[in-house]
């Protein structure tokens, strides 16, 4: 390669080099966080979960629980009444489900509807009736189906009349 062309090369390299650039400088690697977790493995089928509601100073807030049995809205009841782990406390998590008191018997006898029947002597608050609402109501959604289109009928030990609600976070 002679003289001239190293030069009209140069000249090329040149020239092109703005248009290359993007204008950001290299700061060198940062640090992301952790690395994704949770994410199924190749080959392997995801567990089957039940989701929980729990308090939190934003309101309800979803957590997960391994499930693999036949019904659903039923251990999601007993889950619930065993209130947040530790580590969800350590979030803030919190229950206003009675402690103490049995769990809550779900039925569910039509699709999309599902009967929550209170233990005797049960006292909740309105964020305790929206957490087992919530609870019941995901238990029983189905796909293409959220929760908030699920109908849960509250039945109180002193019997009356079923109040029925919706899941609205």
């Amino acid at each position: 390669m002679g003289p001239g062309v190293r030069r009209r090369l140069l000249a090329l390299v040149l020239a092109l080099s703005p248009l290359t650039a993007c204008g950001i400088a290299d700061t060198g690697p940062t640090r992301a966080g952790a690395p994704a977790s949770g994410l199924p493995l190749p080959g392997r089928h995801p567990a089957a979960v039940i989701h929980i509601y729990f308090s939190s100073p934003v309101g309800l807030e979803r957590v997960s629980r391994p499930y693999g049995g036949p019904d659903a809205p039923q251990a999601a009841m007993d889950r619930l009444a065993q209130g947040p782990d530790p580590a969800e406390r350590t979030r803030g998590l919190v229950t206003f489900i009675p402690s103490g008191t049995p769990a809550p018997t779900a039925v569910t006898r039509e699709r999309g509807t599902v009967d929550v029947h209170l233990p005797p002597a049960w006292t909740a608050n309105r964020t305790a009736l929206r957490q087992l609402v919530c609870t019941a109501a995901d238990a029983v959604a189905v796909v293409g189906t959220g929760p908030e289109n699920v109908r849960v009928r509250l039945h109180h030990a002193e019997g009356g009349e079923p109040v029925g609600e919706t899941c609205a976070r």
